[in-house]
């Protein structure tokens, strides 16, 4: 099986009941979840973008009124359901870049992790703007997204599709939202710094 640069297998996400799967990298993951929560308010609505195995959801749901997680893949959203459940949790199937229905604002959150970088550039274009139509007034996107540079993994060559440098990103955030501020995530550490110094983005974006 090949690996990528820490010996994991190639893969598209990370899963927390994979024992292939390296400590650093759920640790990378969680870190990411907690910094997102201390955003949220216990009344909060929040929808994640791109839920994946709903180990986040429902880390949400235990902190705030209503969490609902979508994401495009039928058999993941069957797995979500099938591992976490919760009286205020529910997951949904859908295309963020072309929803069914005209995104309406009934979220106070909307988070997307690691997320935009597995699509297009026109396509993160329309994952930002419909996460923005889905807020509230005054409602909160976060979003991660790993820094775009030379020396990527294996993974993140075989999955990602466009990467995005600080600059790429701010353009792509600036216009639909009336503040933004971008943290550097290094291992756990996520703080305000250089943006040269990121492994990863975290925006927090306030609408």
């Amino acid at each position: 099986m090949r690996t990528d640069h820490i010996y994991a297998p190639i893969r598209v996400r990370v899963t927390l009941d994979d024992p292939r799967e390296p400590l650093e990298m759920i640790g990378f993951t969680i870190a990411r979840y907690k910094f997102a929560c201390k955003w949220m308010r216990e009344t909060d609505r929040v929808l994640e973008v791109g839920c994946g195995e709903g180990y986040g959801c429902h880390f949400f749901s235990r902190h705030v009124a209503e969490v609902v997680g979508l994401d495009i893949d039928e058999e993941l959203i069957r797995r979500c359901v099938q591992r976490y459940q919760r009286e205020n949790l529910r997951y949904e199937v859908g295309d963020i870049t072309a929803p069914t229905l005209p995104p309406r604002p009934e979220y106070d959150v909307v988070v997307a992790l690691e997320m935009i970088e597995h699509t297009t550039r026109e396509e993160g274009q329309a994952v930002i703007a419909n996460c923005a139509a889905y807020l509230k007034p005054g409602g909160l996107f976060i979003a991660s997204t790993p820094r775009a540079r030379e020396d990527r993994s294996l993974s993140r060559q075989q999955h990602h599709v466009f990467e995005y440098d600080y600059e790429t990103l701010l353009a792509a955030l600036d216009p639909h939202f009336r503040r933004v501020m971008v943290f550097c995530q290094n291992d756990e550490y996520i703080y305000a710094g250089h943006p040269s110094t990121a492994w990863n983005f975290v925006a927090v974006c306030f609408k």
